[in-house]
């Protein structure tokens, strides 16, 4: 039995029953009815109820979900393991609508926009010394592909990219110079874009702390797009309060949604955006096409897409 977490629109529907005639498709509508079909469900596809529903499953043996970053899900990762569960992401899905995003925060502090509207509310007309992505020097934490296109437009524009990839030593990639683990760090005091890109796992807690962050310039700007935690907001806050940092655009944060009194919220040269680089959705969703891929892939016994590394976390 395929067991879907979600209310499936009747086209998106149709093609899973077309991917996977033989088998029959249950709609979990509750938690209460999601911990009663995973019994005999070989197949669950969606985040919803999920890891409440996950101890009573027997017969489970791949999990698809609608997300990119899997932490939450992975939390039960001793009882995913016990069960000789596979699991899949959504890896790829939001790249398109992620990265416009990031190119958009980028563009805002380069170009000052968030301080811009300040002035228009204040009805303050004041001229700027500006600067430009073009020719500026952005550095990537991660090098997925989400961190692959970001790359791309940067360099469409005009701006010089780097990267930083988990693996040991330096390499390159589509034009694009990788950094190792070991020595990455050297290129922070002239980079002018740091942007975040980073899965959420054990060993990237905080990676951007604030060690990290007083290598910087005090004329550059930080970015995350990528997950809550890899960065230690308050060490970054303290040193754009204390000028020691340009500025940061950050769409996640370790505290969602953001506290009504928290400082950040009052410091002008932070552009928050509320976990919104993936939009809101529905009925339709960008990930049927994936799902229904890899349905097929499954019945037909080939390899499934976006297998989730559950030593490394995505």
């Amino acid at each position: 039995m395929i067991l879907l977490m979600y209310e499936p629109v009747q086209t998106h529907l149709h093609r899973l029953q077309q991917a996977a005639p033989d088998q029959e498709i249950a709609i979990a509508h509750s938690l209460e009815e999601a911990q009663r079909l995973i019994e005999n469900a070989e197949v669950v596809l969606g985040n919803r109820y999920f890891i409440q529903s996950l101890p009573f499953a027997r017969k489970l043996r791949w999990m698809q979900s609608n997300s990119v970053g899997v932490d939450i899900i992975l939390t039960e990762k001793q009882l995913l393991l016990n069960k000789g569960i596979t699991l899949t992401c959504a890896r790829g899905v939001y790249d398109t609508e992620l990265a416009e995003h990031t190119l958009t925060l980028l563009l805002g502090l380069f170009r000052n926009v968030h301080l811009l509207r300040d002035e228009q509310r204040a009805h303050s007309w004041q001229r700027h010394r500006l600067r430009t992505v073009h020719g500026s020097r952005c550095l990537i934490l991660g090098w997925g592909s989400l961190a692959q296109e970001i790359a791309r437009l940067i360099t469409a524009m005009g701006g010089h990219v780097s990267a930083v990839r988990n693996q040991p030593h330096n390499s390159e990639e589509h034009g694009i110079p990788l950094l190792g683990q070991k020595n990455w760090q050297i290129l922070l005091p002239e980079t002018d874009a740091l942007i975040i890109c980073l899965p959420k796992t054990p060993e990237t807690h905080h990676f951007v702390n604030g060690s990290v962050l007083d290598q910087l310039s005090s004329g550059a700007f930080v970015v995350n797009i990528g997950r809550g935690g890899t960065l230690d907001d308050q060490a970054l806050l303290e040193r754009v309060q204390a000028g020691q940092l340009a500025g940061a655009a950050l769409d996640v944060f370790e505290e969602e949604p953001l506290s009504a009194s928290h400082p950040m919220w009052a410091e002008p040269r932070i552009l928050i955006t509320p976990h919104v680089g993936r939009s809101l959705e529905g009925p339709e969703f960008k990930w049927q096409p994936l799902f229904e891929e890899n349905l097929a892939r499954y019945v037909r016994g080939e390899k499934l897409l976006n297998i989730v590394n559950y030593e490394k976390g995505y």
